[in-house]
Parts: structure tokens; sequence; C-alpha cells
């Protein structure tokens, strides 16, 4: 691949290999896509997020591993004042780690919801035809690590600071 006719395309993950979902679908869907895409071992997932998108396939939007686990339970998770006194050193709810079982019954209610109600707004964009150089300013200023790709107004994919990293240090190395 040559660099300088590279493309943030050629680069990115297919929309087919990226997680993703309707707004309609349920949580759990979701919960489930990111489970299923994990290390060979088992113990580290390949992504913390789902790009969520409409019936025309275009991005409305995203979910995060912390909107989802802020939806199943969010009175700890749900940021709000914390009372902290003297000796106190975390800003933690002294109560949290009482929460298992309720915290485990909450998941397997809330995993009906639809993703709509729990997803964060779309991100900044940018179109496939770029080159991942330019993906790459964009992120750094951003402070993100990924990005949803487009052409022509629908999704294509995605590109994480990551993927860009796997094709620009090959040119770093001896």
């Amino acid at each position: 691949m040559s660099p300088d006719k590279m493309s943030v395309r050629e680069v990115a993950i297919t929309l087919d290999r990226y997680p993703h979902l309707r707004e309609s679908e349920p949580i759990g869907d979701g919960v489930a896509q990111l489970l299923q895409r994990r290390s060979a071992d088992g113990l580290h997932l390949h992504y913390d997020e789902l790009l969520v998108i409409d019936e025309q396939q275009r991005l409305v939007g995203h979910l995060s591993v912390q909107n989802i686990l802020s939806s199943f339970f969010p009175s700890i998770l749900t940021p709000n004042p914390v009372t902290t006194y003297v000796g106190k050193k975390e800003r933690y709810t002294d109560l949290s780690i009482l929460l298992e079982d309720t915290f485990q019954k909450e998941c397997r209610r809330q995993a009906t919801k639809v993703v709509r109600d729990y997803m964060s707004k779309p991100r900044r964009t940018i179109d496939g035809t770029m080159h991942p150089l330019h993906a790459l300013e964009i992120m750094v200023a951003g402070n993100v690590n990924s990005l949803p790709v487009v052409e022509q107004e629908k999704l294509i994919g995605a590109i994480r600071i990551s993927d860009i990293f796997r094709v620009l240090g090959t040119y770093c190395t001896l």
C-alpha cells in the first residue's frame, strides 16, 4: 500500500466486521456482539463500543460499554455527587460491592430496553476517501480513538487509531 495513495477505506474495519446494531434493537443484543468479539483467551474485548444505525444504514449514534453499564444500574453508575468526609479518599458509593445480586437482576431486566434510549449522539464522521494521516490528525485533536467512516452519507465502517498505527507503523521499522 503506497502511503501517498492510501485511503481510510483501505484501513478501516468494514461495517460487517465492526459491532453495530439498529437503534430499535435491545441493548442485550449489543452486549452479545461485544462479548463475541474478544481475544482468543476470552479475557479482552476487541471493541468498547457499537455503532448505532437507522433503517437506511445511516449513523445515528454510538453505544459505549459505559453507556451499557450505566443503563443497567444507573443508581451507582450515573455520575452524581458522592459525599466525602475526613479519612475517605475515594469518591465511590459505600454500598456498591453489596449490590452485585441486584446488578445481575437489573442487567437481565434492562437488556430488553432499546438502544435509542441509551445511545450517545453521533460523533464526527470521516469520509472513506480521506488519507489516514488526516484521520489521525482529527482523532488526536478530538481526543478520540475511533471514528465512524461514511461514504455518500452511508456508514461503511470505522477506523481506530490502532488501525492507523498498524499501517503507518510498518514504515517506521528497520
